[in-house]
């Protein structure tokens, strides 16, 4: 049986989440161990996937790519989430999701919730670039939490997922864009300046494995993009039986119609974030 379906990268993120979620690895965790989060539009969903409710903090995304150029939403920015100087311990910065044996904590910093993982644990996060080995890139600013957690899973080698909709496709290695992307030499930027960061290691998930996780049905992207809020779409072919395809359809039907919060940003003549260099004043897209 032949299927033709069309997600958004919201609808995609839904989806994902709930592919990432039927994972026995994170399933395990939820119940007996603990689930590390970065708040993004992608973990949104699975946190809600998880416990059955939206994430009850203020904040629902970290940094952010927005069409007036690199930011930070708003929540993160005054509620010192992200670093206030140059002297800031990155290991105190608050604002991740944790789920410990089914139920979710707050009021922990970075370092105090990778003091507690384990090689049972599992710690989630979106990302900026997939290649098309599978291979994920994170952005990075100045003095964020990422040493803290790669120091950590170097320890304690809990499983890194990261959920990767196709619409994060970039057409080189992301090791190759990483090695291009050299925040400090920048002499002009959009916002918050930002490296890419290749990960050495971790499980990709996109739309492709969670219609696979889910159905066992294959999924086979054959478009991309659209118009009128199907900007960055991806058009698949979902291709197997007839109750592996019927199956697919459940769960994509489900995840039709997603959406996620608002997304607040300060204003950039008074934003907190001291290293941004974003050429303010007279520029119309502002």
């Amino acid at each position: 049986m032949l299927a033709q379906i069309v997600l958004t990268p919201t609808e995609s993120k839904k989806l994902i989440a709930k592919a990432v979620a039927k994972l026995d690895v994170v399933r395990q965790a939820a119940a007996e161990g603990l689930i590390v989060l970065h708040p993004s539009s992608s973990t949104y969903f699975i946190i809600e996937e998880l416990t059955g409710a939206k994430p009850k903090t203020n904040h629902w995304v970290c940094g952010v790519v927005t069409p007036r150029g690199m930011c930070v939403e708003m929540a993160m920015a005054l509620g010192g989430h992200t670093p206030q100087s140059t002297e800031f311990d990155p290991g105190k910065l608050g604002g991740l999701w944790a789920i410990k044996k089914g139920k979710v904590i707050a009021e922990n910093t970075t370092s105090g919730l990778m003091e507690q993982m384990t090689s049972n644990d599992v710690y989630i996060k979106g990302v900026n670039a997939l290649d098309a080995q599978g291979n994920v890139g994170i952005l990075c600013g100045e003095r964020g939490g990422l040493g803290v957690i790669l120091s950590a899973w170097k320890k304690r080698k809990f499983s890194l997922i990261f959920p990767a909709g196709l619409e994060k496709l970039i057409p080189i290695p992301v090791r190759q864009a990483a090695m291009e992307a050299k925040q400090a030499k920048y002499e002009y930027g959009m916002g918050l300046p930002a490296g890419l960061f290749a990960y050495p290691a971790g499980k990709s998930v996109t739309e492709i494995d969670a219609v696979k996780i889910l159905s066992g049905a294959a999924a086979i992207p054959i478009a991309s993009g659209g118009l009128g809020g199907a900007e960055g779409a991806t058009t698949l072919i979902i291709k197997g039986t007839k109750e592996q395809v019927t199956e697919a359809i459940k769960f994509i039907e489900q995840s039709k119609g997603a959406k996620l919060p608002a997304l607040r940003l300060t204003n950039c003549s008074s934003c907190p974030v001291p290293h941004c260099r974003f050429p303010v004043g007279d520029k119309h897209w502002v």
